[in-house]
């Protein structure tokens, strides 16, 4: 097979910092099962564009998916993770389409003022009081997988809602990394389909893969070690900087 280059328009200072961001998100990641599409997917969209920005964070996912999840499926809460999951990939494709329809510079905007919404809703302390069942899940899953397909991130409305539950913290973060891998497996195929899984997009979720892989053993490590209430103002930090930063370019 011929040797395939890496695409030398990459090799600048934008990869080291992009790096950066990846462990960092690996961390919060590893550490609470989410959060490292809400950090990866305005950095890397700021970094390079959307349509690429966006598929190499849902790309990189697939480590800490094959890391964290076997675990995860014996704790999680399959009933509730379906009830979101399978209403997400139905909505998914009606998302991606707004991904390739809107001009890069406004959807990288949206993306991170997403993000900052969510940052400031998990600081103050909120939680949803409203109505939990079948039904219920299945709004917040359409929410979810439309958020998914149009700007990589999956998570917001379904952190919101069961991180207002009175499950344990490891039974959250089960469901959550459930929920997620069954979303990131539609989202590459959706993203395949669109044409959104290119070569570049290849190299660079490849180069991406060690800084995330390394940071989320190291979150995974820290799980049982570190104050859930030290980490989680780290992580909603990060998620703040990162939003307004994105915003502001």
């Amino acid at each position: 097979m011929p040797d395939i280059p890496f695409p030398a328009e990459y090799l600048d200072m934008s990869l080291l910092y992009a790096a950066l961001s990846v462990f960092a998100a690996g961390l919060i990641r590893g550490f609470s099962g989410f959060g490292s599409a809400l950090i990866n997917a305005p950095v890397l969209s700021l970094i390079w564009g959307p349509t690429i920005g966006v598929p190499v964070a849902a790309l990189i996912e697939v480590a800490p998916a094959i890391q964290l999840t076997p675990k995860a499926i014996k704790i999680a809460n399959w009933k509730t993770v379906w009830a979101f999951g399978i209403p997400a990939l139905i909505l998914l494709p009606a998302g991606t389409f707004i991904l390739v329809s809107v001009p890069a510079d406004d959807m990288r905007r949206a993306i991170g003022a997403i993000v900052l919404v969510v940052a400031l809703i998990l600081w103050s302390g909120w939680r949803y009081r409203g109505p939990r069942g079948v039904m219920p899940s299945m709004c917040v899953g359409l929410v979810g997988g439309s958020l998914a397909g149009a700007t990589g991130v999956a998570g917001p409305p379904v952190i919101l809602y069961l991180m207002s539950s009175d499950d344990s913290p490891a039974q959250t973060r089960a469901n959550l990394i459930a929920y997620f891998t069954i979303i990131l497996f539609g989202i590459v195929a959706t993203f395949s389909l669109k044409g959104l899984v290119s070569l570049n997009t290849l190299w660079l979720a490849a180069a991406m893969l060690i800084p995330f892989i390394a940071g989320t053993a190291i979150g995974t490590r820290m799980f049982p070690l570190a104050s859930e209430r030290i980490f989680r103002n780290i992580a909603l930090t990060t998620l703040t900087v990162s939003s307004l930063y994105v915003l502001a370019a």
